[in-house]
């Protein structure tokens, strides 16, 4: 199962941008700059994550965003926003909800730079809460 946008809207409510439950995303990325096809942005690592221009260059059609960060002013109107207090918080439920709807197909999550050895072709849910809880600050 893809991401879909309903599955992240129940999990961080306060959204703008385009409205569609069902919207699909097919890659969760923690840096701007790696290949996101269908992409959702979420840029855990704050500025070593990259910048949302080239996350949409890179294919990203949505992001996650910290409520106190103000988007930046080229951000298209249709681009789907998801306002989270703690982006790390945000990704925990939302991948607690994508755990209890998912199947065989599954979203791939980069969330590191080395993709040969760190690109999740398919969805662990363990394994991503453990990257996030290693994850320095954030709270």
């Amino acid at each position: 199962m893809t991401l879909s946008y309903k599955t992240i809207r129940q999990a961080i409510p306060e959204a703008k941008g385009y409205v569609d439950e069902e919207l699909n995303f097919l890659t969760v990325s923690f840096f701007s700059d790696e290949k996101q096809v269908k992409g959702l942005f979420a840029p855990v690592y704050g500025k070593d994550s990259g910048d949302l221009s080239t996350a949409i260059a890179n294919g990203a059609i949505g992001a996650i965003w910290d409520k106190e960060e103000e988007i930046p002013s080229y951000t298209p109107n249709h681009f789907p926003i998801f306002y989270t207090n703690d982006i790390k918080k945000g990704l925990y439920k939302m991948i607690e909800l994508y755990e209890q709807n998912s199947n065989e197909q599954h979203a791939k999550f980069i969330y590191a730079k080395d993709l040969s050895a760190k690109a999740l072709e398919t969805f662990d849910g363990a394994v991503i809460k453990n990257l996030l809880e290693a994850k320095k600050g954030g709270e």
